[in-house]
């Protein structure tokens, strides 16, 4: 009986150290991008990860430095009122932005990830987390002509001043 009692006491304090020693060399282990020497490293590999609300602090100052450089670039261009006006009814339109052909023929960035469908003009350029995809830029051209001449970088920075002007989509 105590023999028997004692044996399992000392199995189950195996069982326990060697769950422990396989949790830390799980934590330890070292990851092609980052060697983890310890639990304050683990916590602080885990303060880089994306999703970390000091990763996206960062990831908001970037883009809001982007977005003031882009004001001035577009304080310096020199748009008619009517490219100002296309530019802005273009990221107001509900249309679809690939007119090119079939739906399946549309550049994954210009679809829907629910839907598979185009997404309209007001998706592709009022994203606040990224920019428009270069394709968006063609069907903006064909639709609205007076842009025709712009370049992509003109457009995007003319079209930041545009964004900084919150539209509800449910209002359009």
């Amino acid at each position: 009986g105590q023999a028997e009692q004692s044996a399992v006491e000392q199995g189950s304090s195996r069982t326990h150290m060697w769950l422990l020693a396989a949790a830390s060399a799980i934590v330890l282990t070292p990851s092609p991008r980052v060697a983890i020497t310890s639990p304050c490293a683990a916590v602080r590999m885990m303060a880089d990860d994306d999703a970390s609300p000091q990763s996206r602090a960062v990831k908001q100052q970037k883009r809001e430095a982007v977005a003031a450089a882009r004001r001035t670039t577009a304080a310096e261009l020199t748009l008619s009122g009517e490219e100002v006006e296309a530019l802005t009814a273009a990221s107001k339109s509900l249309d679809p932005c690939w007119r090119e052909g079939a739906a399946e023929d549309c550049p994954t960035a210009l679809k829907s990830v629910f839907t598979q469908q185009p997404i309209d003009f007001f998706a592709a350029l009022r994203n606040p987390q990224e920019d428009p995809d270069p394709a968006v830029w063609i069907g903006v051209r064909k639709t609205w002509p007076v842009l025709a001449e712009r370049s992509d970088d003109d457009l995007l920075a003319a079209l930041q001043p545009i964004k900084d002007v919150r539209v509800d989509k449910r209002s359009l």
